[in-house]
Protein backbone atom coordinates (compact mmCIF):
# COMPACT_ATOMS: atom_id res chain seq x y z
CA UNK A 1 0.00 0.00 0.00
CA UNK A 2 2.94 2.34 0.62
CA UNK A 3 3.67 2.17 -3.12
CA UNK A 4 0.00 2.66 -4.04
CA UNK A 5 -1.28 5.60 -1.98
CA UNK A 6 -4.26 6.01 -4.30
CA UNK A 7 -5.80 2.87 -2.75
CA UNK A 8 -5.98 4.48 0.69
CA UNK A 9 -7.17 7.70 -0.95
CA UNK A 10 -10.17 5.84 -2.38
CA UNK A 11 -11.06 4.46 1.05
CA UNK A 12 -10.90 8.02 2.39
CA UNK A 13 -13.25 9.09 -0.41
CA UNK A 14 -15.77 6.56 0.95
CA UNK A 15 -15.11 7.69 4.53
CA UNK A 16 -15.78 11.33 3.64
CA UNK A 17 -18.91 10.37 1.70
CA UNK A 18 -20.18 8.57 4.80
CA UNK A 19 -19.49 11.38 7.24
CA UNK A 20 -20.96 13.83 4.72
CA UNK A 21 -24.27 11.98 4.96
CA UNK A 22 -24.07 11.85 8.76
CA UNK A 23 -23.07 15.49 9.19
CA UNK A 24 -25.30 17.29 6.77
CA UNK A 25 -28.54 15.32 7.04
CA UNK A 26 -29.23 17.29 10.23
CA UNK A 27 -30.96 19.94 8.10
CA UNK A 28 -33.80 17.49 7.30
CA UNK A 29 -33.66 15.59 10.60
CA UNK A 30 -34.19 18.76 12.67
CA UNK A 31 -37.85 19.25 11.53
CA UNK A 32 -38.57 15.62 12.45
CA UNK A 33 -37.00 16.15 15.88
CA UNK A 34 -38.96 19.40 16.39
CA UNK A 35 -42.22 17.53 15.80
CA UNK A 36 -41.30 14.53 17.95
CA UNK A 37 -40.03 16.50 20.94
CA UNK A 38 -42.07 19.75 20.49
CA UNK A 39 -39.02 22.02 20.40
CA UNK A 40 -38.47 25.71 19.67
CA UNK A 41 -36.12 26.68 16.84
CA UNK A 42 -33.41 27.55 19.35
CA UNK A 43 -33.74 24.22 21.18
CA UNK A 44 -33.61 22.30 17.90
CA UNK A 45 -30.47 24.22 16.95
CA UNK A 46 -28.76 22.58 19.94
CA UNK A 47 -28.39 19.46 17.76
CA UNK A 48 -26.05 21.31 15.42
CA UNK A 49 -24.42 22.94 18.46
CA UNK A 50 -23.67 19.54 20.00
CA UNK A 51 -22.24 18.17 16.76
CA UNK A 52 -19.92 21.07 16.02
CA UNK A 53 -18.97 21.60 19.65
CA UNK A 54 -16.92 18.45 19.17
CA UNK A 55 -14.71 20.34 16.70
CA UNK A 56 -14.00 22.98 19.31
CA UNK A 57 -13.14 20.50 22.05
CA UNK A 58 -11.36 17.71 20.19
CA UNK A 59 -9.53 19.12 17.17
CA UNK A 60 -6.43 20.41 18.98
CA UNK A 61 -5.95 17.20 21.02
CA UNK A 62 -6.35 15.24 17.78
CA UNK A 63 -3.75 17.41 16.06
CA UNK A 64 -1.32 16.86 18.94
CA UNK A 65 -1.88 13.11 18.85
CA UNK A 66 -1.50 12.94 15.09
CA UNK A 67 1.92 14.59 15.25
CA UNK A 68 2.95 11.94 17.79
CA UNK A 69 1.33 8.65 16.74
CA UNK A 70 0.46 9.20 13.09
CA UNK A 71 -2.97 9.09 11.44
CA UNK A 72 -3.83 5.36 11.53
CA UNK A 73 -5.08 4.93 15.14
CA UNK A 74 -6.94 8.23 15.01
CA UNK A 75 -8.72 7.49 11.74
CA UNK A 76 -9.78 4.08 13.07
CA UNK A 77 -10.98 5.53 16.38
CA UNK A 78 -12.94 8.28 14.63
CA UNK A 79 -14.80 5.82 12.39
CA UNK A 80 -15.50 3.49 15.33
CA UNK A 81 -17.00 6.33 17.37
CA UNK A 82 -19.10 7.43 14.40
CA UNK A 83 -20.57 3.94 14.14
CA UNK A 84 -21.27 3.51 17.84
CA UNK A 85 -22.79 7.00 18.16
CA UNK A 86 -25.14 6.46 15.19
CA UNK A 87 -26.19 3.10 16.62
CA UNK A 88 -27.24 4.68 19.91
CA UNK A 89 -28.97 7.62 18.15
CA UNK A 90 -31.15 5.05 16.36
CA UNK A 91 -32.26 3.66 19.73
CA UNK A 92 -32.48 6.92 21.69
CA UNK A 93 -35.95 7.89 22.88
CA UNK A 94 -35.14 11.12 24.75
CA UNK A 95 -33.85 14.40 23.38
CA UNK A 96 -30.97 14.78 25.90
CA UNK A 97 -29.66 11.30 25.02
CA UNK A 98 -29.93 12.08 21.32
CA UNK A 99 -28.01 15.33 21.80
CA UNK A 100 -25.30 13.45 23.72
CA UNK A 101 -24.95 10.83 20.99
CA UNK A 102 -24.89 13.45 18.24
CA UNK A 103 -22.00 14.99 20.18
CA UNK A 104 -20.26 11.57 20.22
CA UNK A 105 -20.75 11.25 16.46
CA UNK A 106 -19.32 14.76 16.11
CA UNK A 107 -16.22 13.70 18.07
CA UNK A 108 -15.75 10.77 15.69
CA UNK A 109 -16.11 12.98 12.61
CA UNK A 110 -13.74 15.56 14.14
CA UNK A 111 -11.05 12.97 14.77
CA UNK A 112 -11.46 11.52 11.28
CA UNK A 113 -11.33 14.88 9.51
CA UNK A 114 -8.56 16.44 11.62
CA UNK A 115 -6.30 13.45 10.99
CA UNK A 116 -7.55 12.78 7.46
CA UNK A 117 -7.11 16.24 5.92
CA UNK A 118 -3.30 16.38 6.39
CA UNK A 119 -3.01 12.66 5.58
CA UNK A 120 -4.30 13.35 2.07
CA UNK A 121 -1.21 15.47 1.42
CA UNK A 122 0.99 12.35 1.77
CA UNK A 123 -1.01 10.11 -0.58
CA UNK A 124 0.01 11.89 -3.79
CA UNK A 125 2.45 14.51 -5.05
CA UNK A 126 2.54 17.65 -2.88
CA UNK A 127 1.41 19.88 -5.74
CA UNK A 128 -1.85 17.91 -5.99
CA UNK A 129 -2.90 18.64 -2.39
CA UNK A 130 -5.38 21.43 -3.24
CA UNK A 131 -7.02 19.20 -5.85
CA UNK A 132 -7.08 16.02 -3.77
CA UNK A 133 -8.43 17.73 -0.65
CA UNK A 134 -11.14 19.44 -2.69
CA UNK A 135 -11.97 16.13 -4.41
CA UNK A 136 -12.08 14.22 -1.13
CA UNK A 137 -14.39 16.73 0.52
CA UNK A 138 -16.38 16.67 -2.74
CA UNK A 139 -17.35 13.13 -1.82
CA UNK A 140 -18.56 14.57 1.50
CA UNK A 141 -20.90 16.75 -0.57
CA UNK A 142 -22.18 13.77 -2.54
CA UNK A 143 -22.97 12.02 0.72
CA UNK A 144 -24.77 15.12 1.94
CA UNK A 145 -26.87 15.12 -1.25
CA UNK A 146 -27.84 11.46 -0.79
CA UNK A 147 -28.83 11.85 2.88
CA UNK A 148 -32.26 13.49 2.37
CA UNK A 149 -33.16 10.93 -0.34
CA UNK A 150 -32.28 8.04 1.96
CA UNK A 151 -34.29 9.59 4.80
CA UNK A 152 -37.25 10.20 2.46
CA UNK A 153 -37.09 6.55 1.35
CA UNK A 154 -37.20 5.30 4.95
CA UNK A 155 -40.03 7.61 6.07
CA UNK A 156 -41.94 7.15 2.80
CA UNK A 157 -41.95 3.36 3.27
CA UNK A 158 -43.31 3.64 6.80
CA UNK A 159 -40.07 3.33 8.76
CA UNK A 160 -39.18 5.78 11.56
CA UNK A 161 -36.57 8.43 10.79
CA UNK A 162 -34.21 6.78 13.30
CA UNK A 163 -33.72 3.93 10.79
CA UNK A 164 -31.42 6.31 8.93
CA UNK A 165 -28.92 6.12 11.78
CA UNK A 166 -28.89 2.32 11.72
CA UNK A 167 -27.90 2.63 8.07
CA UNK A 168 -25.13 5.09 8.98
CA UNK A 169 -23.86 2.75 11.71
CA UNK A 170 -23.64 -0.14 9.23
CA UNK A 171 -21.69 2.01 6.75
CA UNK A 172 -19.29 3.10 9.49
CA UNK A 173 -18.54 -0.48 10.52
CA UNK A 174 -17.85 -1.48 6.90
CA UNK A 175 -15.45 1.46 6.68
CA UNK A 176 -13.76 0.34 9.88
CA UNK A 177 -13.00 -3.04 8.32
CA UNK A 178 -11.59 -1.49 5.13
CA UNK A 179 -9.39 0.95 7.03
CA UNK A 180 -8.23 -1.77 9.39
CA UNK A 181 -6.94 -3.75 6.42
CA UNK A 182 -5.21 -0.74 4.81
CA UNK A 183 -1.61 0.40 5.28
CA UNK A 184 -0.90 4.01 6.22
CA UNK A 185 2.14 6.27 5.70
CA UNK A 186 4.79 6.13 8.41
CA UNK A 187 4.32 8.27 11.52
CA UNK A 188 6.15 11.64 11.49
CA UNK A 189 9.66 11.97 12.93
CA UNK A 190 9.94 13.22 16.52
CA UNK A 191 11.47 16.50 15.35
CA UNK A 192 8.20 17.44 13.65
CA UNK A 193 6.10 17.02 16.80
CA UNK A 194 4.72 20.28 18.17
CA UNK A 195 4.72 20.88 21.93
CA UNK A 196 1.40 21.94 23.50
CA UNK A 197 2.87 25.30 24.49
CA UNK A 198 3.71 25.95 20.84
CA UNK A 199 0.01 26.42 20.15
CA UNK A 200 0.19 29.76 21.93
CA UNK A 201 2.90 30.86 19.49
CA UNK A 202 0.95 29.59 16.48
CA UNK A 203 -2.11 31.52 17.66
CA UNK A 204 -0.17 34.78 17.48
CA UNK A 205 0.57 34.27 13.79
CA UNK A 206 -1.67 36.58 11.73
CA UNK A 207 -2.35 33.92 9.07
CA UNK A 208 -3.44 31.41 11.71
CA UNK A 209 -5.68 33.95 13.45
CA UNK A 210 -7.42 35.31 10.37
CA UNK A 211 -7.83 31.97 8.60
CA UNK A 212 -9.08 30.18 11.73
CA UNK A 213 -11.72 32.91 11.87
CA UNK A 214 -12.36 32.23 8.19
CA UNK A 215 -13.10 28.57 8.98
CA UNK A 216 -15.23 29.61 11.99
CA UNK A 217 -17.42 31.93 9.96
CA UNK A 218 -17.52 29.73 6.86
CA UNK A 219 -18.68 26.61 8.71
CA UNK A 220 -21.10 28.73 10.72
CA UNK A 221 -22.54 30.20 7.50
CA UNK A 222 -22.78 26.83 5.77
CA UNK A 223 -24.47 25.01 8.66
CA UNK A 224 -26.47 28.06 9.67
CA UNK A 225 -27.94 28.17 6.17
CA UNK A 226 -28.56 24.49 5.44
CA UNK A 227 -29.96 23.67 8.88
CA UNK A 228 -32.86 26.08 8.45
CA UNK A 229 -33.82 25.69 4.77
CA UNK A 230 -36.78 23.38 5.51
CA UNK A 231 -38.12 25.60 8.29
CA UNK A 232 -37.54 28.70 6.12
CA UNK A 233 -39.84 27.28 3.44
CA UNK A 234 -42.43 26.43 6.10
CA UNK A 235 -42.33 29.79 7.90
CA UNK A 236 -41.82 32.15 4.95
CA UNK A 237 -43.46 30.31 2.01
CA UNK A 238 -46.08 28.15 3.73
CA UNK A 239 -44.78 24.75 2.61
CA UNK A 240 -44.94 21.62 4.74
CA UNK A 241 -41.83 20.66 6.72
CA UNK A 242 -42.45 16.95 6.02
CA UNK A 243 -39.38 15.25 4.56
CA UNK A 244 -41.46 13.01 2.27
CA UNK A 245 -45.03 12.88 0.95
CA UNK A 246 -46.13 10.13 3.34
CA UNK A 247 -49.81 10.44 2.38
CA UNK A 248 -49.25 10.17 -1.40
CA UNK A 249 -50.87 7.25 -3.23
CA UNK A 250 -47.82 6.54 -5.42
CA UNK A 251 -44.87 4.73 -3.84
CA UNK A 252 -42.44 6.76 -5.94
CA UNK A 253 -44.01 10.00 -4.72
CA UNK A 254 -43.88 8.79 -1.11
CA UNK A 255 -40.16 7.97 -1.18
CA UNK A 256 -39.05 11.15 -2.95
CA UNK A 257 -38.24 14.17 -0.76
CA UNK A 258 -40.56 17.17 -0.55
CA UNK A 259 -39.45 20.46 -2.14
CA UNK A 260 -37.83 21.88 1.03
CA UNK A 261 -35.95 18.62 1.69
CA UNK A 262 -35.00 18.44 -1.98
CA UNK A 263 -33.52 21.94 -1.77
CA UNK A 264 -31.40 20.80 1.20
CA UNK A 265 -30.21 17.87 -0.92
CA UNK A 266 -29.48 20.22 -3.82
CA UNK A 267 -27.55 22.59 -1.54
CA UNK A 268 -25.19 19.76 -0.54
CA UNK A 269 -25.30 17.96 -3.88
CA UNK A 270 -24.34 21.03 -5.89
CA UNK A 271 -21.63 21.70 -3.33
CA UNK A 272 -20.27 18.22 -3.99
CA UNK A 273 -20.49 18.66 -7.76
CA UNK A 274 -18.74 22.00 -7.44
CA UNK A 275 -15.88 20.32 -5.61
CA UNK A 276 -15.62 17.49 -8.12
CA UNK A 277 -15.42 19.85 -11.11
CA UNK A 278 -13.36 22.51 -9.39
CA UNK A 279 -10.01 21.11 -10.55
CA UNK A 280 -10.35 22.51 -14.06
CA UNK A 281 -11.65 25.84 -12.76
CA UNK A 282 -8.80 26.06 -10.23
CA UNK A 283 -6.28 25.53 -13.01
CA UNK A 284 -7.85 28.31 -15.07
CA UNK A 285 -8.59 30.92 -12.40
CA UNK A 286 -6.06 30.14 -9.69
CA UNK A 287 -6.92 29.38 -6.07
CA UNK A 288 -6.94 32.95 -4.74
CA UNK A 289 -9.12 34.37 -7.51
CA UNK A 290 -11.52 31.44 -7.26
CA UNK A 291 -11.88 31.98 -3.50
CA UNK A 292 -12.78 35.62 -4.14
CA UNK A 293 -15.36 34.89 -6.86
CA UNK A 294 -17.06 31.98 -5.11
CA UNK A 295 -17.27 33.63 -1.67
CA UNK A 296 -18.90 36.72 -3.24
CA UNK A 297 -21.41 34.65 -5.23
CA UNK A 298 -22.29 32.50 -2.19
CA UNK A 299 -23.19 35.68 -0.33
CA UNK A 300 -25.26 37.03 -3.24
CA UNK A 301 -27.16 33.75 -3.66
CA UNK A 302 -28.01 33.60 0.05
CA UNK A 303 -29.43 37.12 -0.06
CA UNK A 304 -31.48 36.25 -3.15
CA UNK A 305 -32.84 33.16 -1.39
CA UNK A 306 -33.68 35.15 1.73
CA UNK A 307 -35.57 38.02 0.15
CA UNK A 308 -36.84 36.51 -3.12
CA UNK A 309 -40.00 34.68 -4.17
CA UNK A 310 -40.45 30.95 -3.63
CA UNK A 311 -38.76 30.19 -6.96
CA UNK A 312 -35.89 32.55 -6.19
CA UNK A 313 -35.54 30.99 -2.74
CA UNK A 314 -35.30 27.53 -4.31
CA UNK A 315 -32.70 28.59 -6.86
CA UNK A 316 -30.82 30.83 -4.41
CA UNK A 317 -30.33 28.20 -1.71
CA UNK A 318 -29.29 25.57 -4.25
CA UNK A 319 -26.84 27.92 -6.00
CA UNK A 320 -25.46 29.04 -2.65
CA UNK A 321 -24.47 25.43 -2.02
CA UNK A 322 -22.59 25.30 -5.31
CA UNK A 323 -20.59 28.43 -4.58
CA UNK A 324 -19.61 27.20 -1.12
CA UNK A 325 -17.95 24.22 -2.80
CA UNK A 326 -14.34 25.37 -2.56
CA UNK A 327 -14.46 27.83 0.32
CA UNK A 328 -13.55 25.44 3.13
CA UNK A 329 -10.86 23.61 1.19
CA UNK A 330 -9.19 26.77 -0.11
CA UNK A 331 -9.15 28.45 3.30
CA UNK A 332 -7.87 25.22 4.87
CA UNK A 333 -5.26 24.24 2.25
CA UNK A 334 -4.02 27.82 1.88
CA UNK A 335 -3.29 27.89 5.60
CA UNK A 336 -1.58 24.48 5.61
CA UNK A 337 0.54 25.44 2.59
CA UNK A 338 1.71 28.60 4.35
CA UNK A 339 3.66 26.51 6.89
CA UNK A 340 6.30 23.83 6.44
CA UNK A 341 6.13 22.46 10.01
CA UNK A 342 3.49 21.62 12.61
CA UNK A 343 0.86 20.90 9.98
CA UNK A 344 -0.98 18.48 12.26
CA UNK A 345 -1.20 21.13 14.96
CA UNK A 346 -2.38 23.75 12.47
CA UNK A 347 -4.95 21.30 11.12
CA UNK A 348 -6.15 20.87 14.71
CA UNK A 349 -6.52 24.64 15.11
CA UNK A 350 -8.39 24.97 11.83
CA UNK A 351 -10.73 22.11 12.66
CA UNK A 352 -11.26 23.61 16.12
CA UNK A 353 -12.46 26.75 14.35
CA UNK A 354 -15.26 24.66 12.81
CA UNK A 355 -16.95 25.21 16.18
CA UNK A 356 -18.58 28.05 14.26
CA UNK A 357 -21.02 25.37 13.17
CA UNK A 358 -22.03 25.03 16.82
CA UNK A 359 -22.45 28.75 17.44
CA UNK A 360 -24.19 30.10 14.34
CA UNK A 361 -27.18 27.68 13.87
CA UNK A 362 -28.61 28.22 17.39
CA UNK A 363 -28.02 31.95 16.90
CA UNK A 364 -30.00 31.80 13.64
CA UNK A 365 -32.75 29.92 15.49
CA UNK A 366 -32.77 32.47 18.31
CA UNK A 367 -33.09 35.40 15.89
CA UNK A 368 -35.73 33.43 13.96
CA UNK A 369 -37.80 32.87 17.12
CA UNK A 370 -37.94 36.64 17.74
CA UNK A 371 -37.60 38.36 14.35
CA UNK A 372 -38.44 35.70 11.77
CA UNK A 373 -36.20 33.60 9.56
CA UNK A 374 -35.69 36.29 6.91
CA UNK A 375 -33.92 38.45 9.47
CA UNK A 376 -32.19 35.38 10.89
CA UNK A 377 -30.60 34.53 7.54
CA UNK A 378 -28.65 37.78 7.71
CA UNK A 379 -26.49 36.08 10.36
CA UNK A 380 -24.94 33.55 7.92
CA UNK A 381 -24.84 36.32 5.29
CA UNK A 382 -22.53 38.34 7.55
CA UNK A 383 -20.38 35.23 8.02
CA UNK A 384 -20.02 34.81 4.25
CA UNK A 385 -19.10 38.48 4.15
CA UNK A 386 -16.10 37.80 6.39
CA UNK A 387 -14.92 34.99 4.10
CA UNK A 388 -15.15 37.32 1.12
CA UNK A 389 -13.14 39.95 2.98
CA UNK A 390 -10.53 37.31 3.83
CA UNK A 391 -10.37 36.26 0.19
CA UNK A 392 -9.70 39.85 -0.83
CA UNK A 393 -7.21 40.79 1.89
CA UNK A 394 -5.78 37.52 3.30
CA UNK A 395 -2.09 36.60 2.97
CA UNK A 396 -2.13 32.79 2.84
CA UNK A 397 0.15 31.01 0.35
CA UNK A 398 -1.63 29.78 -2.76
CA UNK A 399 0.51 30.22 -5.86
Amino acid sequence: MANRPAALLWILFLAYLTFGMITNVLGVVIPEVIREYHLSLFAAGILAFAFYLAYGLCSIPTGLLMDRVGPRPLVLFGVLLMGLGCLVVAWARSYPLMVAMIFAVGVGVTVLQTSGNPLIQHLDRAENYHRNLTLTIGFCGIGAFLGPFILAFFTGTGRPWQTLYLFFAALSFVLLILLGLASFPARPPASSVVKPRSYAKLLTHPIVITYCLGIFFYVGAEVGTASWIVKFFEREHGLSAEVSHVEAASLIRRVLPSLPALVVALFWGLQGIGRLVSGAVLNRLGSRRMLRIYSFLALVCLLVATFGSRGMTTAGFAACGFFTSVLFTLVFSGTINSFEENQGAISGLLCTAAVGGAVIPPLVGLVGDHLGLRAAMLVPALCFGYVFGLAMLGRAKYD
